[in-house]
């Protein structure tokens, strides 16, 4: 064969191997959706300080991971540690004090009924001597009233008159002197029934210790509260994103100190051009070439079609107009979740996405 020949031949070979490109093009545009410049997204969380403060202590770097709860930033709290150091003295003296005052009511009741015990017994004692005493007095005075009779009738003596009569006078005057010492002992107790009051006293004292002690721990509380709002923990499992305050800087309230992301939460956001819009659907299968891993696979779902904008995500994630024919291009924003990601994504990162159109033609 000439050369003129092998040159045909080629040429042909080379004719036929373009068509079949082309054929393979034409037939992927009409079996699928293409679109490159999508972009690797995840949520971030920034983290920021609930009142304002000097930072004392950052414990994390960019790029490590936390744990829920893992101490992020320290914020400087030493004024908070003595005041909560103040309150729990002042708590302790409020009991110390509680419990004199306990003490003294335990010591005064027992006191009190002790006197009280001893105030009744001895008024049920002079009310028995007065008893009997009375009993004496009616029988003398009995004695006396026959032997004035007898003496009237001249069958007695004056001195048994007499004697009679002194005894009688003896027994009335020991009487009234008893009746006095009665009365004297109920008016005691009278008094001593009144100091119970001072048993209320010390319960009323007791029950403002109560109230000041919860004062003081509400103090405490409160203090507490404000010491967490120095101590910033991470709510999620997650890694550091950027630090943007560094120790001995002054944060206000609500200004960003450092962003975290979750690394197993990713997706890819792509924006197709509305010609195409109407072949995407939900849970759609989705071929995704990352630029990081370009001789690598890997798969996800269609999870969500976002509504219409002119904007399209281009490189560093910069948000800029496509143009078409001199006029903007609408595009959709969809959001693609991944199967099982590569290792090391990070937001940000490129990626093309290929979303079949017909489920029954098996392309990959």
């Amino acid at each position: 064969m000439d050369l003129k020949g092998k040159v045909k031949i080629a040429l042909g070979i080379c004719f036929i191997g373009a068509m079949g490109v082309l054929a393979y093009e034409v037939f992927y545009w009409f079996t699928h959706v293409y679109e490159s410049n999508a972009r690797v997204q995840t949520d971030f969380t920034n983290i920021s300080a609930q009142i304002d403060g000097k930072i004392e202590h950052i414990h994390v770097e960019e790029g490590g991971k936390v744990k829920a709860g893992q101490l992020l930033i320290t914020l400087v709290h030493e004024d908070i540690k003595l005041n909560i150091d103040s309150l729990r003295t002042d708590l302790a003296l409020e009991k110390a004090q509680r419990a004199s005052l306990e003490s003294e009511k335990i010591a005064f009741e027992a006191e009190l009924r002790s006197k009280l015990e001893t105030q009744r017994e001895k008024i049920h004692s002079l009310s028995i001597e007065n008893k009997s005493l009375q009993s004496r007095l009616t029988l003398a005075e009995k004695n006396l009233s026959r032997t004035r009779i007898l003496f009237n009738k001249k069958l007695t003596p004056e001195t048994k008159l007499t004697v009679e009569q002194d005894k009688v006078f003896v027994l009335q005057g020991q009487a009234s002197l008893l009746r006095g010492k009665i009365a004297v002992a109920k008016k005691e107790f009278q008094q001593l029934v009144a100091e119970q009051k001072q048993i209320d006293v010390l319960t009323n004292k007791i029950a403002i210790s109560d109230i000041k002690q919860n004062r003081i721990q509400d103090s405490i509380r409160k203090q507490k509260l404000v010491l967490g709002y120095r101590l910033i923990t991470s709510p999620i499992d997650g890694v550091v994103g950027r630090i943007h305050k560094f120790k001995g800087e002054y944060v206000e309230d609500g200004i960003d100190i450092l962003m975290l992301h979750d690394p197993n939460r990713y997706w890819i956001e792509a924006y197709v051009d509305e010609s195409q819009i109407r072949h995407v659907r939900i849970d759609q299968d989705v071929l995704i070439n990352f630029d990081a891993y370009p001789f690598e696979d890997y798969f996800g779902k269609v999870q969500q079609i976002g509504n219409i904008t002119t904007a399209k995500m281009e490189g560093g994630g910069n948000l800029v107009e496509s143009k078409r024919l001199g006029g903007s291009v609408e595009r959709v924003p969809v959001r693609v979740m991944l199967d099982t990601p590569p290792p090391y994504l990070t937001p940000g990162m490129g990626a093309d996405i290929n979303v079949r159109i017909y489920e029954h033609i098996k392309l990959w």
